[in-house]
């Protein structure tokens, strides 16, 4: 019987820390303090290795859409006998942010040479050959340091200047009605201006004059193909094993000898907060499932900060809890993105854990580094599993704390908090923060509908077979009036001789079109094909007006519906899971507990289409605590610095201010 994705994982997911990381690999801290990085080790499932493989992450949104693809590659050159260390730059991913006064191209160059360091160190690998491969901008900076390497390969590489352009003038001409404050927003990562201008420094390996001899390029002809893979909406991210192979045959293939070291490294980081707080964040599996993740909050006890910020490897050490009276929360990511969010979380949880919460942000099934081998483009995020999955996280923290538990969950996140709130066996916490929440369906069957739609290769393939049909009919038609002039006899002779006429007739005789005179029957041909071409675009634009109309019909009476259906009737009709009827969702999802719904102007006509505004006021009228927020700055998947900054706004104030229930 073929093992299922949820038995894999489930299997993995009570390894002993002391073991191997495996081929799934591990995470682990690189340096200490706010100067920390999260490094990801994969390491061969036989015990026995080539060397390392460094692979350099884009950076920003590329380092999310691009996540699935490096983790990929890592386990497959894990399983090709190397050890692999993926990086995760300062300002992206689970590593610390950037400070204003970094230079950015220092930092990151400093976080890969230390990320390398450390993981020959725990991989026990310090005598063999390292290789380096560089994502977009990853193989810029990688060539920076080339001579520290054996071999890099720069894939897909990309010039600083020319990805600031392209994700600044993206911020600009997607998000126009969320003003940019200051420095440059580049979509999950903000860089002041001098910072823009030091990455912006960053070469393209192809236009470097003097190319270091060991640095090879990696790009393929047909960039669109390319671009799947980092460069698209994280749902129409697609994989490409073909050229993941490709990479892996570049490297060379060094005898294997015995692995000395597990790839683990060491698993908690304390820093302290903007106020001096003193905080630690910790590398857990949420239990019983195994979900990778990362819980942050204040320490307890009169424990210091040790080891420059990091107790060694897990040893004695104060723990992590909430102050009295406050809050843990747990947090999830719109899409089937890695848990972090484009860095949306990991700062988030920081900052919170500076106001005395503790927080927990893990993976979901199949997203992130949940991800298993073979896995080429991300689940659809709106699906009972990512449901079970916040069930488990929230009983998680309900059990390791005696505080409450409040969920802060973003787009398809909030739908899975709302999904597991609805079922029977209910979502064990106290408050729900839904940030851009205006999706109400609640039946997986009608998203499984959808998921075809997700995919990038299919858009390609639709676009080529547009373009190759057009093409052939093109070919086809010019071929058909070719023929149809060579076989018109010379000076418009009636007498239908000549090798073109006949073949003219041969083709009407197929037909069943008849008759002696080559020409009159030619013409009867010609009109019957326009009549019948005529024919079909009247039946196809008539279908397609019909479908138009009745779209609109069902649109009209659904507004009227929802405008004017007494509630006894709305509410009964909400209990069809595939209806879109927020009261009833709200319903069950504030029995008990408060909710916080922060609408930003890209969700705001949808929310108000849907009657969601209808609803809260109806259930505040019965004495629900729900709270209803509608933020100017803050965009759908809160991309931006100026979304960032709104929200912290708005979850400072919350959990501030939080009573315990």
């Amino acid at each position: 019987m073929t093992e299922t994705l949820e038995q894999r994982q489930a299997a993995t997911a009570g390894t002993a820390d002391s073991a191997p990381a495996g081929v799934l690999g591990t995470g682990m801290w690189t340096g200490t303090g706010r100067g920390a990085t999260f490094t990801w080790v994969h390491t061969p499932e036989n015990g026995r290795t080539r060397g390392l493989v460094v692979l350099a992450p884009p950076a920003g949104r590329e380092a999310v859409q691009g996540y699935r693809a490096l983790r990929q590659l890592a386990m497959l050159l894990a399983g090709a006998g190397y050890c692999v260390a993926r990086v995760s730059y300062r300002g992206t991913g689970d590593s610390h942010e950037l400070q204003p006064q970094d230079d950015v191209l220092r930092v990151w160059e400093r976080n890969i040479l230390d990320a390398t360091a450390q993981a020959r160190r725990v991989c026990g690998v310090e005598q063999l050959p390292v290789y380096g491969i560089g994502y977009r901008v990853g193989g810029g900076l990688l060539a920076r340091v080339a001579e520290r390497f054996d071999r890099v390969i720069a894939w897909e590489p990309v010039s600083g200047r020319t990805f600031v352009n392209q994700w600044s003038r993206l911020r600009r001409a997607t998000l126009p009605e969320i003003p940019v404050t200051d420095g440059v927003d580049l979509m999950g990562l903000w860089l002041t201006d001098e910072q823009a201008r030091e990455l912006s420094s960053l070469p393209d390996p192809r236009t470097m004059g003097a190319r270091p001899e060991n640095l090879e390029v990696h790009r393929e002809k047909d960039q669109p193909r390319a671009k799947i893979m980092y460069g698209v909406d994280s749902l129409d991210v697609r994989v490409h094993y073909d050229v993941l192979e490709d990479l892996l045959r570049q490297l060379p293939r060094e005898e294997l000898v015995p692995l000395t070291g597990t790839g683990r490294g060491p698993r908690r980081n304390e820093f302290r907060a903007a106020d001096g707080t003193a905080c630690a964040e910790e590398i857990v599996a949420v239990t019983p499932r195994g979900y990778p993740g990362i819980l942050t909050g204040p320490l307890t006890g009169e424990g210091s900060l040790t080891d420059g910020g990091r107790a060694a490897h897990d040893g004695a050490h104060a723990a992590i809890a909430p102050r009295p009276g406050m809050p843990t929360t747990f947090f999830a990511p719109g899409a089937s993105e890695p848990r972090d969010g484009s860095a949306l979380w990991s700062e988030t949880a920081r900052r919170l854990a500076g106001l005395g919460v503790a927080s927990l942000r893990a993976d979901r099934d199949g997203a992130g580094d949940r991800a298993l081998l073979w896995s080429d483009r991300d689940p659809n995020p709106y699906r009972d599993l990512n449901a079970e999955a916040l069930r488990e996280q929230a009983a998680w923290l309900a059990e390791r704390f005696d505080a409450d538990v409040v969920s802060t969950v973003l787009c398809s996140g909030a739908w899975a908090a709302l999904r597991a709130a609805r079922e029977p066996a209910g979502l064990p916490v106290k408050g729900m923060v839904l940030v851009s929440q205006n999706e109400w369906r609640m039946n997986q069957a009608f998203f499984d509908q959808q998921r075809t739609a997700y995919d990038g290769d299919a858009k390609l393939r639709a676009k080529a077979n547009a373009t190759t049909s057009a093409t052939v009919g093109a070919t086809a038609e010019r071929a058909a009036s070719t023929s149809a002039r060579s076989a018109r006899p010379a000076g418009g002779a009636a007498d239908g001789s000549g090798a073109g006429n006949n073949a003219v007739a041969n083709g009407m005789v197929a037909n069943g079109v008849g008759g002696d005179d080559g020409a009159r029957p030619g013409a009867a041909c010609r009109l019957a094909t326009t009549g019948r071409a005529a024919a079909r675009r009247a039946l196809a634009g008539a279908t397609s007006w019909g479908r138009e109309l009745l779209t609109k019909g069902k649109r009209a009476g659904s507004r009227a519906l929802r405008r004017h259906a007494p509630e006894s009737v709305w509410n009964l009709m909400g209990r069809n899971p595939a209806a879109s009827i927020p009261d009833h969702v709200l319903d069950r999802a504030s029995q008990d507990r408060c909710v916080v719904l922060i609408v930003g102007p890209q969700d705001e006509p949808r929310y108000r289409e849907t009657t969601a505004d209808r609803a809260v006021a109806r259930l505040q009228r019965r004495g629900r605590s729900i709270d209803e927020r509608f933020s100017p700055g803050v965009d759908h998947s809160v991309l931006s610095r100026t979304a960032r900054n709104e929200l912290a706004g708005h979850l400072d104030e919350l959990f501030a201010h939080w009573k315990a229930q």
